[in-house]
Parts: structure tokens; C-alpha cells; sequence
């Protein structure tokens, strides 16, 4: 089961939480998963989830996910005692005071670290007073418009999914409060500003190429081909095929050796522009046998090629049950198997003498120092977090593999025009580091970066697992004679099990998770998000699973390794259909774009081919009602008939108004030029060398009500190095020269690059 109250990295800190608000809720059930003591204050109007049921009807599945949430917390007085929990009176001044994004009121509690703020849409700006709901935050935040057919009303992601990003922020929020210096902090968390950390692929992408990416299609993603999901004999099977090397190899594991040998489909763009044909051969191949089947010889030939589980699925995986992704919960008098907590910190007992730090500035993480040996997007975001906080994070590359999000190209000529610094995508990922250049392939630059790390607090690694062992820089090596190092390790599966060399890319970890089973229509394949949704929430829990470990190390004097997955950081945004299967033995139902619990949740043509987005409860419905002059018990088949000549922006507006839950159905670039972002600073506008402007995602939190400063961009290939090694190696010039000399330091790619890529 999860771990309980008082055993963890938190174990002694003391939550207050209020709700209601799902947010809030995941926030607190993270916070009791590190073994903080979590004590609710009930609503006093009680909690809607309490009486939902994820199958209308069906009193199995009344209340799941309410219980769920409530898991290893106790319930303050006033409470049915419908979960697992014990009726308490708080204490008055917890470390830590969570105020869900649905509550009202101030609580009479005064904690003396923190108070997290969760809302909706936003402390300040425009939108602060609006409704706000799931389908809302992912309509203005540009994830729901990329999903879905290409003509026609987009797919919504799933529901809770943004409320529950928004309490991984908050509970990154919460430990940056126990982390900082001086008096107690207050964080107000936007779950609209968290949900843009899934679009930033796109926007950059947009600053790239000057256009917008159009919506290509279920499970069709420009420029990638196949990235796509296929019915086999016995279940689905996700491919995500980049290089040649994998397209090669799978068409040969099919079947299909004229495939690979025709050059009408050598690249991913020529296979693109032959969609249709490609999905059509695969289609005929696979159901010659299971998807189990396929993905093990996928994962004996290094194809990136998962099984798309259900629920059942979910439930009968042993890696997940080995690894404590899924586990039982007691749920009242029920115990159901059902996603845990993805955040596996544990507590190593130390002598409570903690490294001082090296700085004492007023950022929460000043004085600390991380090197960062992660590439593309997930770890870099988990280092920019803390960067954002006002850690020192130093990159580690190399020029025969730098970062591979810096460019896509590696020909002399590509690297002689410095495509490699003109990539937004890693702009924006790694603004306020530093670089250094050492070649982990070489016995002194592999030095180099050991003795980096000897100066540094911790460590992060997104690289395949082993790899980074590999070269020479894992735990074993790292912390030999360092009880007091942490490292984070964050590959598709995590390291030591029988998936651990599943080979993945963000989409394939969305397809392990068996999201897409639960998104789209009845009928449709299992639907991927267009946002490959791996990446930026592995780096969001990744930042929160550092946090805690460097946390307990300040307690203690005592690191650790972070051994985890970025599939299973996907895996409670299933926690409905899971809980479901397990209360009721059967799969629940594909929602498609409507809801288990509120009377109207869709999205509604306005004009100029645009959406608005609606979910509203009964009382809200009714509003509506009044307000279209439409009959309530047609509304639902109605309603587009009103909305479809009304311009979405308007119209959102004078539905929220009304008190109706309401936004425009925007793209990523669309979003990220809305003035309510830019009135409450959800964005940074930056420039810098060989790219020019960029407008990059910010924090999305606020410490007592003022953003945290734009701390540089994103740094030159190598830049840093000198400066490294004379400061923090103490080393003079005449090191760093003959290392340059010899190609272990290097301050741009070499055509090896493309060997290693």
C-alpha cells in the first residue's frame, strides 16, 4: 500500500488542507505519499466528488476517486468517515497550509513554513474571477486544440488531468517553502500556467519554423511517421519510429522488407507525405500476432514499440506491481488496486549535519548546485524548476553529444551555420544554466565531470537506463565516500526490471501508460495526446521527487538515488478507469468529449472554424438555459446551433459572465499571446544569441505574489567551461587549453555527433 503518515523524506511535517478542488487534494495525497501528516478540513457544503460515479448509476464506483485522494490523510472533524481516515481536530499552526482551487474562505490556520494557494486560472488578471474546470485550463492553454481528427471538434485530454498537474505544481510549491530560508512563504499556483509546460514543444516549434503545426490527425503527429497505435491479435501497439535505424528494423520485423528498401518511404517526411499507406501496411501486419508479443521482439531489436494497455492491462503489469506504481488502497472498507504515488523518496537515517550552503541570496534554492547530465526535455525541465528557484544548474555535454534538443542536423555545414544554437526548443529548457563541454568517452573528461559533481548537491540523468553508468558517472562511481549526494534518475521505466531497456521516446511513455485508452470516442482507436504528454510531466515530477530528497538531505546530512519512471508519472492521471476496473470488473466506458458527473461538457463550433469549450453542473446548466432561451433537456444537441455564428472569444466571456465554466479553444501559440497570461507575468520575453525573441513559459507559481526573476538564457554549447574549471575545479588555463586542444572539451558539435544521436 502507500506509504502512511510519519515514514518518508517528510516525515514530522504537518499539512493543513482544504478543499474542495482535485488540485489541492493530489497535492496533499503527494505531500502524505513523502510522509508528511495530512489532516483535511472537510467542506462544509461537502465535497462533490464524494457522491460521483465514474460510471452514472453504477453505486460500485460512487465516490472512487474521492477516496482515492483522501488515502493516508486524516479527516478533520465533520467528515462521514467515508474514507480510511481518523476524525481530528488540526493543529492551528501546521508547517504547511493547502488551500484547494475550489475553496472558500480563509482558514483560521496559520502555518508557520508555507501557505499553497491553488487556483483555477490564476491569483490576478483577466480570467482570475472566471469558472474555472479541466475542460477550461486545457482549452486556454492550447493542449486540447492539437488532439483529435483533422477536421472537426479536437479530443479532450482526460478529466481531472489538468487539476492534478496543477497539485504536482503545488507540491513543488510546498517544498520549495520547507527548502527556503527565513520567514514563512506564500505560493498561489496557477493550473492554467502549469498546463502551459505541456505546449512549450509547440510554441517553440512555431518560433522555428514561423508557422503553426495544423492538427494532422488521430495519432498522427508532423513530422514524425509512424507515431502511431495499431489493433493487434490481442490488444494495441504504440510505434514511435524516428531514425532509420528503427524504421528499417521494424519494417523488417513485420514483414515488410519492400517497405524499408523502397525510398518512396526512406524518411519520415517522405513517410508523412505516404501516411495513409504506411498505417494501412501496419494495420495488415500486426494482427498476426499479440501486442505483448510484438513489443517483446520490438524491445529485443531496440524499436520503440510498447503495449497500450486498459485498465486490465494497468492492473496486470508485474513491472508496475514490482516497483509499487500500482498498489492496493484501502477505500473505507474496500481495498482496490490503483496508481500510487510515482514519487519513490525514501528516508535514509543521517546524522543530521547537512552541507552548509554556498550562498546566502534570498532565492528559496540559492546555494545549491546541480550537475545536470540530462538532455531533450523532461530532465532539462526538472533543472530549469530549480533553476527558476535559484539553483546553480551546470550542464554537462559534449561535442560529440551535446544536447540532442540543440539541433536535428549534424552535417558539417549545419554546424558551421551554428544550428545548434538556434534551436527554441532547448532555448527554452535550459534558460538560467550553464554549460560545460566534457567527453564523458574519454578517461579525462569522465574525471572532469566526476569531480564536478564532487562540488556539487545532486545530480540528474534522463539517458536510457545504463547508459550513464556506462560512461562512467553512475551512483556506484558518484557516491562512493558522498553520503550526502542525491541523484535523480528518470528513464522511460526506471533502472533494474525487465522494461528497464524498452527503448522510448515521450510519445512511447504515453502509450505504455495506457492514457490513450482512455481518451477519444467510442469506436476510435486508443487516442495519443498531440502534446507528446510524457516529457513535461515526468519533468514536473521529476522537480518535486528532487525537491523532497534535497529536503531530507537538509535534515539529515543524507542523500540518495532516485530510481524512477516517467511512465509511471503518467499513471495516476488513470486513476478513474483503474479504480473502476478494479471496484467492478469490468472496462469503463469511453467518456469521449463528455462527463461522468457535470449535465453539459462539450466542445461547440463558434465562428471562423474556431471551439468554445463548455462544462457546466445543473445549476450552471440551468443558467445557460436561461440564457440561450433553449429548452435545458435539448440544450446538449442544441446548443451549437446558437454558439456556431458567435465569435469564441465574446462569447466565452459573456458565458462567464453568467457564471457559466467557459474558455476559447486555443492553440499553443495562440495561448501564450493571451493578455491574461501577460498581465500576470506567466511569461518570460527573452533574447539571446543566434536566435533572437523568444517567449518562454515561466514558473508557474508566485512567492508571496511576485514572480521569480528570468535568471539568463540558455547557454552556449561548452560555454562555461573555463570558468568551471577555474572556479569550482581550480584549475588554471593551461588545463583547460590542452583539454580543448584534444577534442575533451570542445565549444561545438563534431560530425560524430550524428553517430551518437
Amino acid at each position: 500500500m502507500d506509504r502512511s503518515a510519519g515514514i518518508g523524506p517528510l516525515a514530522g511535517i504537518t499539512v493543513v488542507e482544504t478543499g474542495p478542488g482535485v488540485a489541492g487534494a493530489w497535492c496533499g495525497r503527494l505531500l502524505a505519499g513523502l510522509g508528511a501528516e495530512v489532516t483535511v478540513l472537510p467542506p462544509p457544503d461537502g465535497d462533490p466528488l464524494a457522491t460521483r460515479e465514474e460510471v452514472p448509476g453504477d453505486a460500485a464506483t460512487r465516490g472512487l476517486v474521492h477516496d482515492w485522494l483522501m488515502a493516508g490523510k486524516r479527516i478533520g472533524k465533520g467528515t462521514d468517515g467515508s474514507a480510511e481516515t481518523q476524525a481530528v481536530t488540526p493543529s492551528a499552526q501546521p508547517d504547511l497550509l493547502i488551500i484547494g482551487e475550489d475553496h472558500r474562505g480563509t482558514p483560521s490556520v496559520t502555518p508557520t513554513r508555507g501557505t499553497v494557494r491553488l487556483s483555477w486560472l490564476g491569483a490576478s488578471g483577466p480570467y482570475a474571477e472566471w469558472q474555472g474546470a479541466d475542460l477550461v485550463v486545457q482549452a486556454l492553454s492550447g493542449v486540447l486544440h492539437p488532439t483529435g481528427p483533422k477536421d472537426g471538434a479536437p479530443r479532450p485530454l482526460g478529466d481531472l488531468q489538468s487539476a492534478m498537474l496543477g497539485g504536482v505544481a503545488g507540491a513543488a510549491a510546498a517544498l520549495t517553502a520547507l527548502l527556503a530560508k527565513g520567514p514563512p512563504l506564500t505560493l498561489d499556483v496557477s493550473i492554467l500556467e502549469t498546463a502551459l509546460l505541456l505546449g512549450e514543444l509547440q510554441v517553440a516549434d512555431v518560433d522555428y519554423y514561423g508557422r503553426a503545426v495544423p492538427r494532422a490527425g488521430i495519432n498522427r503527429f508532423s513530422p514524425t511517421c509512424p507515431l502511431s497505435i495499431h489493433r493487434c491479435r490481442e490488444g494495441w501497439l504504440g510505434v514511435t519510429l524516428i531514425t532509420p535505424q528503427q524504421w528499417e528494423a521494424f519494417c523488417r520485423m513485420i514483414g515488410r522488407v519492400d517497405l524499408a528498401e523502397n525510398p518512396d518511404f526512406a524518411t519520415t517526411t517522405l513517410r508523412e507525405q505516404r501516411a495513409d499507406a504506411v498505417e494501412a501496411a501496419i494495420d495488415a501486419a500486426l494482427p498476426a500476432r499479440t501486442a505483448q508479443e510484438w513489443a517483446e521482439e520490438a524491445r529485443r531489436l531496440r524499436i520503440p514499440a510498447v503495449v497500450v494497455p486498459d485498465a486490465a492491462g494497468i492492473l496486470a503489469n508485474p513491472v508496475f506491481a514490482e516497483r509499487g506504481a500500482v498498489a492496493p488502497v484501502r477505500l473505507g472498507e474496500r481495498v482496490l488496486d490503483a496508481p500510487a504515488s510515482p514519487l519513490h523518496v525514501a528516508a535514509p537515517p543521517g546524522d543530521g549535519h547537512a552541507p552548509p550552503p554556498r550562498s546566502t541570496a534570498d532565492a528559496p534554492l540559492a546555494g545549491l548546485r546541480i550537475a545536470d547530465f540530462s538532455m531533450g526535455w523532461a530532465g532539462p525541465l526538472a533543472t530549469r524548476i530549480l533553476a527558476d528557484l535559484g539553483a546553480e544548474v551546470i550542464k554537462i555535454e559534449a561535442g560529440r553529444y551535446p544536447d540532442w534538443w540543440r539541433a536535428t542536423q549534424w552535417t558539417p555545414e549545419a554546424i558551421a551555420d551554428r544550428q545548434f544554437e538556434k534551436s527554441h526548443r532547448f532555448a527554452a529548457m535550459n534558460r538560467g544554466k550553464r554549460s560545460v563541454s566534457f567527453d564523458l568517452t574519454t578517461p579525462e573528461g569522465a574525471e572532469l565531470a566526476r569531480r564536478l559533481v564532487a562540488e556539487s548537491d545532486a545530480v540528474v540523468e534522463n539517458h536510457a537506463a545504463g547508459v550513464i553508468a556506462r560512461l562512467g558517472v553512475g551512483w556506484d562511481v558518484l557516491s562512493e565516500g558522498r553520503d550526502d549526494l542525491v541523484m535523480l534518475s528518470m528513464s522511460a521505466f526506471g533502472t533494474g526490471n525487465p522494461l528497464s531497456d524498452t527503448r522510448a521516446y515521450g510519445s512511447t511513455l504515453e502509450q505504455a501508460s495506457g492514457l490513450p485508452s482512455f481518451r477519444g470516442e467510442p469506436g476510435e482507436p486508443p487516442v495519443l495526446g498531440h502534446v507528446a504528454y510524457g516529457d513535461p510531466v515526468g519533468g514536473l515530477y521529476g522537480a518535486v521527487a528532487l525537491l523532497a530528497a534535497l529536503h531530507h538531505r537538509q535534515r539529515t546530512g543524507r542523500g540518495q538515488w532516485l530510481n524512477l519512471s516517467q511512465v509511471e508519472f503518467l499513471l495516476p492521471f488513470a486513476a478513474a478507469p483503474v479504480l473502476t476496473r478494479s471496484a467492478t470488473g469490468r472496462e469503463p466506458p469511453r467518456p469521449g468529449t463528455g462527463h461522468v458527473a457535470l449535465a453539459l461538457h462539450g466542445l461547440y463550433p463558434a465562428s471562423g472554424g474556431r471551439w468554445i469549450a463548455i462544462a457546466a453542473n445543473e445549476g450552471q446548466r440551468r443558467a445557460l438555459s436561461r440564457l440561450t432561451g433553449l429548452a435545458e433537456a435539448t440544450l446538449a444537441t442544441t446548443l451549437s446551433e446558437w454558439t456556431a455564428p458567435q465569435e469564441a472569444e465574446h462569447l466565452a466571456a459573456a458565458l462567464q459572465a453568467a457564471g457559466i465554466p467557459a474558455a476559447p479553444v486555443r492553440t499553443p501559440e495562440e495561448a501564450m499571446a493571451d493578455p491574461h497570461l501577460a498581465l500576470s507575468g506567466s511569461y518570460h520575453d527573452t533574447e539571446r544569441p543566434h536566435l533572437g525573441p523568444q517567449r518562454q513559459v515561466a514558473l508557474p507559481f508566485l512567492i508571496d505574489g511576485r514572480r521569480m526573476p528570468f535568471r539568463g538564457t540558455a547557454p552556449l554549447l561548452g560555454g562555461d567551461t573555463e570558468a568551471v574549471m577555474r572556479d569550482i575545479l581550480g584549475e588554471g588555463r593551461a588545463l583547460y587549453h590542452s583539454a580543448l586542444d584534444r577534442g575533451i572539451v570542445s565549444l561545438e558539435p563534431t560530425t560524430l555527433r550524428g553517430a551518437h544521436g
